[in-house]
């Protein structure tokens, strides 16, 4: 997601420096809904993707009593929250740095093609509809790890027996 809503911003205001960039939430609100949503994921919030998967690891971590698992990713999910929310002040709604851009690029409208665009957005509302689905998602993950665990069914219902 993340390569998707940069590449966007990169192609549309010709840098993809963070120097470089700023005011992108003024100049293509789009861009700065997108990167927010991807960003949330990332950092493991409710109702992200990433949440799922960070809520599965946690549980893990205290069903075996191994508080470090549990400490570690929830500090990395801080520490997440934290540079994504540097790069959004920062990209989003930061200023042009006056020796970084041309003075004509500072306040262009930043556009991208309609299929990027979309394709951006529909990957997001992909990863929203996977979160929300994560319960049978979870379950048929789960159904199928114990299956490599234990082959035998498997073998039975292949060969027969």
């Amino acid at each position: 997601l993340f390569r998707s809503v940069g590449g966007m911003v990169e192609t549309s205001s010709g840098s993809g420096s963070l120097r470089d960039l700023g005011g992108v939430a003024r100049r293509a609100p789009v861009f700065g809904l997108l990167f927010l949503v991807a960003a949330f994921s990332l950092a493991g919030l409710p109702p992200f993707s990433g949440f799922v998967a960070k809520l599965a690891l946690v549980q893990e971590g205290l069903a075996l009593q191994h508080g470090g698992i549990v400490a570690v990713s929830l500090l990395v999910s801080l520490l997440t929250l934290f540079s994504m929310t540097k790069i959004w002040s920062g990209v989003f709604w930061g200023e042009v740095q006056p020796e970084s851009m041309k003075e004509k690029q500072k306040e262009r409208q930043l556009v991208t093609s309609p299929l990027m665009t979309g394709a951006t957005a529909a990957l997001i509302l992909l990863s929203l509809a996977v979160s929300l689905g994560a319960g049978p998602l979870f379950e048929l993950s789960a159904q199928a790890a114990n299956q490599l665990l234990e082959p035998s069914e498997y073998f039975a219902a292949v060969l027969g027996q």
